[in-house]
């Protein structure tokens, strides 16, 4: 039987060489994840978006490596009791149906739903929505950014936002136009605090 359980044992999230040990990868891999400690105003990233940490993201997003996101929940959770950070409600930046359609999911939406099952939290995913089926951000820089996501989300049931303490949910952090954005809307839309978190920040 351990025989078994060990042939059946995971491979590393990243390098899919070793078996998994600590978040879904290897020793050596994980020895190499940048964590990020420091918190900035309100905002609140895991590590760099650079080596292992990249590798796996990459194929969970684009691989529909979803199992993934059950270990990238674990490195979120474990950072938001380490900060005390306290919340309200939970809601992730949203897709536009298209490119949800086309991806097959929302990543930053099933890190959120994970992470509102163990924390015991509620998950709003269709209060934020994306509007405009912009290009991808990866594409742009900078200002241009900032003008691509420039009024392409939208609010519904906002009434549920009074007051709240909000905690958005994103996998990567770029310039923080996407977020930033989201953060403003759901601001002036009655949200008493938003406090970002993402997995990596490139």
């Amino acid at each position: 039987m351990c025989l078994i359980r060990n042939f059946f044992k995971r491979k590393c999230i990243s390098c899919e060489k070793e078996k998994e040990k600590k978040y879904g990868f290897c020793d050596d891999c994980f020895s190499k994840i940048i964590f990020i400690n420091e918190t900035y105003k309100d905002r609140i990233h895991i590590g760099r978006y650079e080596g292992p940490l990249k590798e796996a993201i990459i194929k969970y997003k684009y691989k529909r490596r979803k199992s993934y996101a059950k270990y990238f929940t674990l490195m979120i959770e474990e950072r938001i009791i380490k900060e005390n950070i306290d919340f309200d409600i939970i809601i992730p930046v949203p897709l536009h149906w298209k490119k949800e359609f086309i991806r097959g999911f929302n990543q930053s939406a099933l890190l959120g739903n994970y992470i509102a099952k163990k924390m015991g939290k509620i998950m709003y995913q269709n209060i934020l929505l994306k509007s405009k089926n912009t290009i991808s951000q990866t594409e742009l820089s900078g200002k241009d950014r900032e003008e691509n996501v420039k009024g392409s989300f939208k609010l519904k049931n906002s009434e549920l936002l009074s007051n709240k303490v909000v905690l958005l949910i994103d996998d990567v952090y770029t310039t923080g136009a996407t977020t930033q954005e989201c953060k403003k809307l759901l601001l002036k839309s009655g949200s008493k605090k938003v406090i970002i978190i993402t997995l990596a920040k490139s």
